[in-house]
């Protein structure tokens, strides 16, 4: 599928991979996206077929989980704002971040954990999403606004946690059909990504939150994803639900 006929699909569910966790999400014709990075001077570069101002034009909400740079990226939200006309919805924890960018309050939509909204074409529960750090610990700055994001359109169900680490949450949610999964050391790492699986149970898997950022001694606890290792560690039934995308790749699901 190019990225062309992405755009245009009015059935099933389409994936755009832009990297850490950054996601254009075409669900049943309705184009949104989540924590795009795109301008990061530390990220890998982007593939050579994705069209900035022609991905732009087509988002129609862009979903941010936290104020951290490499999922709030101010250059990126400032390109969206100028050449899209999407709505942005962003955690009450990202508001004076939000303001500093520049982004106009009326496309803002402020949100907190644990809600349920209604915008356009899509159904949205907020869920809390508690940052980790170091070996398991959780981020001395972890804020509780910070938010995942649940989204549903014509029964179809997606969860982005956003950085997590494994929550009370995830016990209780279930019937997912498409997780995203941050397999760093500052989320759920390898066994508890595997413990998060095994309780949503998704029918689809994506990993996210690696092979975006040159990895450093310094970085590597939230640029090294253990990708391989968390598919390892799977039963064969979700193994078959594994899916490793290429950056700028559309992935299309019936």
């Amino acid at each position: 599928m190019t990225p062309d006929a992405f755009y245009r699909q009015k059935s099933g569910a389409g994936l755009m991979w832009m990297g850490n966790a950054g996601w254009v999400i075409n669900l049943y014709g309705l184009i949104f996206c989540t924590d795009l990075d795109l301008h990061s001077p530390e990220r890998v570069p982007l593939p050579e077929n994705v069209d900035l101002h022609e991905l732009a034009r087509h988002i129609q909400i862009a979903f941010v989980t936290h104020e951290h740079g490499d999922h709030f990226n101010e250059d990126t939200c400032r390109m969206l704002e100028e050449h899209s006309a999407c709505r942005f919805v962003i955690p009450e924890s990202c508001a004076e971040l939000a303001a500093e960018t520049g982004l106009p309050d009326h496309r803002v939509t402020a949100v907190k954990p644990g809600m349920a909204y209604a915008l356009p074409g899509l159904n949205v529960r907020t869920v809390r999403a508690i940052h980790g750090h170091f070996d398991g610990s959780v981020y001395s700055g972890a804020n509780l606004l910070d938010c995942g994001y649940l989204f549903e359109r014509q029964g179809f169900r997606v969860y982005q946690p956003g950085d997590t680490v494994l929550l009370e949450e995830h016990f209780t949610m279930g019937g997912i059909d498409l997780a995203f999964v941050s397999p760093t050391e500052h989320n759920m790492h390898i066994e508890n990504a595997a413990r998060y699986l095994g309780l949503l149970e998704p029918r689809h898997i994506f990993p996210q939150h690696y092979d975006s950022y040159v990895v450093t001694d310094e970085n590597a606890f939230w640029t090294q994803g253990f990708v391989d290792e968390l598919y390892d560690r799977l039963p064969p039934a979700q193994q078959g639900g594994f899916v490793r995308v290429k950056q700028g790749q559309p992935y299309f699901i019936p």
